[in-house]
């Protein structure tokens, strides 16, 4: 089956349905410009994926937060980078009802930035801080710790260590079962950017492909579910062409 075939089904499926969920990848914002980390110049691979393991870590972030601080300062401290086009995209078949709402790992915000207001960001959102005193859990934005004199964070009302709001190896992800529920409740899931191997999240789309048959993937490279997907795109030039494309589409036959 031709891109092009294939580009209809999805059309097709997409608009039988009244609730449409999008799941989200590091695929979606390479676009945008923000790094891979699993990519070939990702730092799990530069790096190591072991040697990352045990610095981004929860137990190492209270054990020696100044090896921590130094590693995240250097390796996740990325300069402020726009919305791709896929990312307006989704915000805009979500104001006009293509979808209902977007679970991403993605800890850059950008869906938030582009104007997508249903957004549950399991692994956290990388320009939010929280101080770690439980009796404080003070807020801060990243000039704050950007423009903090040492190279641990401390929180300027009560002097606790400040950590970022983004789950590290050994936590939990957050909001796991509102982005579970959203993810099974739906009557189509699209996956766009992510190879499902990182769980949880890929085994809620485990689960909802064994349920059900309305399963689309838009990704880079293959996928742990393709086989289970109705309709699987191979992207060749970018994600939000595909997207403009399908929402063109969509607003077609919907009037």
């Amino acid at each position: 089956m031709n891109s092009k075939t294939l580009l209809e089904k999805a059309v097709s499926i997409l608009a039988g349905s009244n609730n449409t969920v999008v799941v989200t990848g590091a695929g979606i914002s390479t676009e945008a410009g923000i790094p891979d980390f699993r990519g070939e110049k990702g730092i799990y691979r530069t790096l190591g994926e072991d040697r990352v393991m045990r610095i981004i870590n929860i137990d190492a972030f209270h054990r020696q937060p100044e090896v921590f601080w130094d590693f995240y300062r250097r390796y996740f401290d990325f300069p402020p980078v726009e919305p791709s086009l896929a990312h307006k995209t989704l915000a805009d078949m979500e104001s006009k009802g293509f979808i209902r709402g977007i679970v991403t790992q993605n800890i850059d915000g950008l869906h938030e930035k582009a104007g997508n207001r249903n957004v549950i960001a399991v692994h956290g959102t990388a320009d939010r801080f929280i101080c770690t005193n439980h009796k404080c859990r003070r807020v801060y934005e990243a000039e704050y710790v950007r423009d903090f004199p040492q190279i641990v964070p401390a929180c300027s009302a009560c002097g606790g260590v400040i950590k970022p709001d983004v789950v590290l190896f050994g936590e939990a992800i957050q909001n796991y079962m509102d982005a579970r529920q959203l993810i099974l409740e739906a009557k189509v899931l699209v996956v766009i950017g992510s190879s499902l191997t990182v769980y949880p999240l890929a085994g809620f789309v485990k689960e909802f492909s064994s349920f059900y048959q309305d399963l689309i993937i838009i990704n880079k490279g293959p996928t742990h579910l393709d086989h289970a997907a109705l309709v699987k795109i191979e992207v060749e030039n970018t994600t939000g062409e595909i997207l403009q494309e399908i929402n063109r589409q969509l607003q077609i036959l919907k009037r």
